[in-house]
């Protein structure tokens, strides 16, 4: 994708190519300006009267591109025009993007339980933008096998991927994970329930979550960023949203970094519950449950050294399983400058660089702390 990009000086066709689908209105334009889009804001459109979106530097001007109410069919919708569409009923089918342009899909009391793939698949388009209308109620499933087996999430993107809108999508995954994007994956804004068979939430190089109130069930990872290829890729960033996550492994692993800056966590059941290369938490409300590490830094495929956690505000809470656990486990260095940690376990600390503790308020096992020892609760931390 070419973010360099502006697509609002693009020459759309007033012809849209649609592809099995029930087209019930005329094509219409964007007429209000009042809203934007960007990493930091909500767009939210139940009409698609949006006009104008920045998004990471692409420009689009909604009003330039046509926009077409689509009632669902089993047939499935295939988009390859830019613009917006408007999705209402109810298909078995898919609902496909590949276009060079950018897309807006606004579900308002759609329901797509696809019985070939994934529900939503963009193999091609300069951006997708997902909204989710203002009160709409929205359904994605996906089938349990598929031809294309690299498809292997209910909305799953090859290009970059904005979720937002004031509307609720509960995604269910048969096959593996629920939504998958192989670029950058952000979420805005939106009240949505992912239960997977394997990964809840899945971005390549980024996975950010701005906004939201967002539930995750399941049996894999719960969120992840999985770039081992690209440096500075592989990156989970949290800076705002609701999120509940119950998983049978990581709830939020990274394979480079892990950033919480701000938002309400609470994982209710992991095996790691938070971990990465590098582990920077700034801000937010987190409460984790973990069989195994609470925080960890550990290596990655493509990032073996200069492994740390970094704890400098926010609150946190860690209630550990028996057993040979670590709340706050780092194979590198540990500091901890700000916030309030409570922990509740056998180890607390664990360490294989240096361990600094020179701010905050941490408490253990009920006990207020004021340094970092070298055998904290039998961790085996090194300072």
């Amino acid at each position: 994708m070419n973010r360099g990009t502006k697509i609002a000086t693009l020459t759309i066709a007033s012809a849209l190519l649609l592809s099995g689908c029930a087209v019930t209105a005329d094509q219409t334009t964007a007429t209000d300006d009042s809203t934007t889009v960007s990493a930091t804001t909500e767009a939210v459109d139940t009409e698609g009267t949006t006009s104008a979106s920045t998004i990471d530097g692409v420009d689009v001007d909604w009003s330039t591109l046509p926009t077409t109410a689509v009632t669902l069919t089993d047939e499935g919708l295939t988009i390859t025009e830019a613009g917006t569409y408007v999705l209402t009923g109810s298909s078995t089918g898919q609902v496909t993007v590949d276009t060079d342009g950018a897309v807006r899909i606004i579900l308002d009391g759609a329901t797509i339980a696809s019985t070939v793939g994934a529900a939503i698949e963009v193999d091609n388009s300069d951006l997708v933008i997902l909204e989710l209308a203002d009160g709409s109620v929205n359904a994605v499933s996906d089938a349990a096998t598929r031809t294309d087996e690299e498809v292997d999430g209910v909305i799953y993107s090859a290009d970059d991927l904005y979720i937002t809108g004031n509307g609720a999508l509960t995604v269910t995954a048969a096959f593996a994970d629920g939504i998958v994007g192989k670029d950058d994956l952000t979420i805005l804004a939106g009240t949505i329930a992912v239960t997977s068979a394997d990964d809840g939430i899945r971005g390549t190089d980024s996975l950010t979550v701005a906004g939201g109130t967002i539930t995750i069930d399941a049996t894999g990872d719960g969120m992840r960023s999985t770039n081992v290829t690209d440096l500075g890729e592989g990156r989970l960033v949290i800076s705002g949203g609701d999120i509940t996550i119950a998983t049978g492994d990581d709830a939020i692993t990274a394979e480079q970094q892990v950033e919480i800056s701000g938002g309400t966590i609470d994982i209710t059941d992991s095996v790691e519950g938070i971990e990465a290369p590098v582990v920077v938490i700034s801000g937010g409300d987190i409460s984790l449950s973990a069989s195994e590490d609470g925080v960890n830094a550990a290596a990655s495929e493509i990032i073996t050294s200069g492994l740390s956690i970094t704890i400098s505000g926010g609150s946190l809470s860690i209630s550990m399983g028996g057993g040979d656990t670590d709340a706050v486990d780092s194979n590198g260095d540990l500091a901890i400058a700000g916030g309030t940690i409570d922990i509740t376990a056998q180890s607390a600390f664990d360490y294989d660089g240096t361990g600094t503790l020179t701010g905050g308020t941490v408490t253990v096992n009920g006990e207020s702390v004021t340094e970092l020892t070298g055998q904290m609760m039998g961790g085996g931390g090194r300072p």
